[in-house]
């Protein structure tokens, strides 16, 4: 019986092929539509999170301020400088820190080759490196805690600095002068994706240690305190404990919002993260929009055969049919319109997909094809994609089926 069922589905399905080609391209269309929706949402909020995180993942900066408030006597407008035994102090005072370093900046000039530039030249200490995403690339390294404590003069250049002061050929090993002190390029920066900054994007800076900048710039406090909570639920702890101890050692008010700068990357991230969900959201609903005018196509189709098919199911309802088998029937024929349209419009989809992550993707902030030549066509995607289908199908088949299963044989065989 359901041999013969899916041969009388064939047979009909043939003899309505014209009448259904344009719907099958709306679904095809409808499918093409969301899929691409949902892989470049999903690649667009993949690619702003990874430029996120080139900053640095779980990072709270601090730096210096101006006090807006009187306090123990001393007057509001005090300058506060930061210095590099405040690492210490809150290392010890601060269990709950999972790396913490020093940074100072200075813009210098800088020449190599017969060029000369200005850039900005930060001073780092030990692990600046992993807080910051800075990877070397092959053949070089970062400043490691014997730079700093030896003072050596070695530098690692930004890509993009690298570029510029040495075009294509490799500038490890080579020299620059900083300030017209000499200085052993020791490594290159491997290229990140960076949306967030301070003082300008680190492609286009160079670092040396931090004790060497003091001694070339002579400058001895420091410019930020990068902190790293041990989990990313101490974060506003770490922030508050951080305020209270420099705030009892340089005699400001811990509630004072003007004496220190801080960013909590870790909260900017949390609110970062419901925005690109949203984006992924909104992008999916515009697609799903597009599959359902499609499916109501169907679903009009399908009322549309069953009017036409009236007396036809009269008479396999009088020879014997039952409810369920013309309901079958009907859904057969959903399914098969949508099944023929996904699979069209998921491989063009897929073949879009793939053809532009093959295109190369740009390093910089202003090059927008960081974010729009990363579409993700994956998993989860797939598996939501093919939940919308099945209820689409159900929805756009069920009623028009059961309208005419509900059919009686003798008023059936009446219609004209």
């Amino acid at each position: 019986m359901r041999f013969n069922l899916l041969k009388l589905f064939l047979n009909e399905f043939r003899k309505r092929k014209k009448k259904t080609a344009l719907i099958t391209f709306a679904i095809a269309w409808g499918a093409l539509s969301l899929l691409l929706m949902m892989s470049f949402g999903r690649g667009l909020s993949n690619q702003f999170r990874i430029g996120f995180h080139g900053l640095g993942i779980d990072l709270i900066l601090v730096d210096g301020g101006r006090t807006s408030k009187d306090y123990q006597g001393l007057p509001k407008g005090r300058l506060i400088q930061l210095f590099a035994g405040d690492v210490e102090l809150i290392r010890q005072q601060i269990p709950g820190i999972k790396r913490i370093c020093a940074e100072s900046f200075v813009n210098v000039t800088v020449t190599s080759n017969g060029k000369e530039t200005n850039r900005l030249v930060h001073g780092v200490s030990y692990p600046f490196q992993f807080m910051r995403n800075m990877i070397a690339q092959d053949g070089g390294r970062f400043i490691n805690p014997d730079d700093v404590k030896f003072s050596r003069r070695v530098a690692f250049l930004g890509w993009n600095m690298a570029e510029n002061l040495f075009g294509s050929k490799s500038p490890i090993g080579e020299t620059i002068h900083i300030n017209r002190s000499p200085f052993t390029v020791i490594g290159v920066m491997k290229k990140k994706l960076q949306n967030s900054n301070y003082e300008g994007f680190d492609y286009d800076h160079i670092f040396i240690p931090l004790s060497t900048l003091a001694q070339v710039h002579s400058q001895q406090f420091i410019d930020m305190i990068l902190l790293q909570p041990a989990e990313r639920k101490y974060a506003r702890l770490v922030e508050k404990r951080v305020k209270e101890i420099l705030g009892k050692k340089y005699r400001f008010d811990p509630e004072d919002e003007y004496a220190l700068g801080i960013w909590n990357t870790v909260e900017m991230g949390k609110v970062a993260a419901n925005a690109f969900m949203g984006v992924e959201l909104f992008l999916m609903v515009m697609g799903g929009l597009t599959l359902f005018i499609a499916a109501v196509g169907v679903t009009n189709l399908m009322y549309a055969m069953v009017k036409e098919r009236t007396r036809e199911i009269g008479i396999k309802m009088a020879l014997g049919a039952k409810r369920r088998h013309i309901v079958m029937q009907f859904l057969l024929e959903a399914l098969f319109i949508f099944i023929k349209g996904t699979f069209w419009g998921a491989l063009i989809a897929f073949n879009i997909v793939s053809l532009v992550r093959s295109i190369p993707m740009g390093y910089q902030m202003t090059s927008i094809q960081s974010y729009l030549l990363r579409p993700d066509f994956s998993t989860d995607i797939l598996v939501v994609f093919v939940l919308i289908m099945v209820v689409l199908v159900f929805f756009s088949g069920i009623f028009p089926a059961l309208r005419a299963s509900k059919l009686k044989p003798v008023e059936a065989l009446r219609y004209e």
